[in-house]
């Protein structure tokens, strides 16, 4: 009898154990990080008047974020990355004005919501995973630099001042989970984006470019 006991209290202690481990339906999971966002920019011509083939480029930038994840089904989750400030890239000349240096700033905070299909079992201990979902690309506190003016407006005495349009569009994931222990994990992606914007200076002048950022990031979660 006592043998029988202690073999029923393994199995549950197994059994709970296996079920903290696992992605089952109705877990959450929460992480903390960091994300590069990189810029693949294919930039327009600044409209007149300017000079011919004015460009820009963008620079990548780096964040700490996070995220909340819930696991709807075994396979099927709903994730929400978290952004605790915005990611701030420099902006630069590019063709005619390549070599100018900085030429302005702009804050990104992209707000998406990822469907995902999360592969292999829910006790793997690493499980791949794809996602696609909405997102709203919003830009704020853009300036625009002393060598911007002096292209744009020189001897004006106004400093040129800029605005980036926000734009919705969608997102596509590809990551994976790798267990640490029962609760922790560590948690790898890889997001593209596709993302067309305009720039409007305060001089009348618009700019259209293509930036199509990569983002990539990796955190340490906990499932509860």
């Amino acid at each position: 009898m006592k043998t029988t006991l202690k073999f029923i209290a393994a199995a549950a202690l197994a059994l709970t154990a296996q079920a903290a481990f696992s992605q089952t339906a109705g877990t959450w999971m929460a992480r903390l990080g960091g994300t590069t966002i990189t810029p693949q920019v294919a930039s327009g011509d600044m409209t007149a008047p300017s000079f011919p083939n004015t460009k820009t480029d963008v620079d990548a930038a780096s964040q700490f974020t996070g995220g909340v994840s819930y696991m709807y089904t075994d396979n099927f989750s709903v994730d929400v990355p978290i952004t605790f400030q915005p990611f701030k890239h420099k902006l630069y000349g590019a063709g005619a004005l390549a070599g100018s240096g900085q030429i302005g700033e702009v804050q990104a905070l992209p707000i998406t919501v990822f469907f995902q299909y999360r592969f292999m079992e829910p006790t793997a201990p690493v499980r791949p995973y794809v996602g696609i979902g909405p997102t709203y690309a919003y830009f704020l506190n853009e300036s625009g630099s002393g060598a911007l003016t002096a292209m744009t407006n020189p001897g004006g005495g106004t400093p040129t001042t800029l605005k980036v349009d926000s734009q919705f569009t969608y997102s596509v994931q590809l990551g994976g989970t790798i267990a640490i222990n029962e609760k922790w994990f560590v948690d790898v992606f890889y997001v593209k984006t596709p993302l067309k914007t305009k720039t409007t200076f305060s001089t009348g002048q618009t700019l259209d470019v293509t930036l199509d950022p990569v983002s990539y990031g990796i955190s340490v979660g906990m499932k509860f």
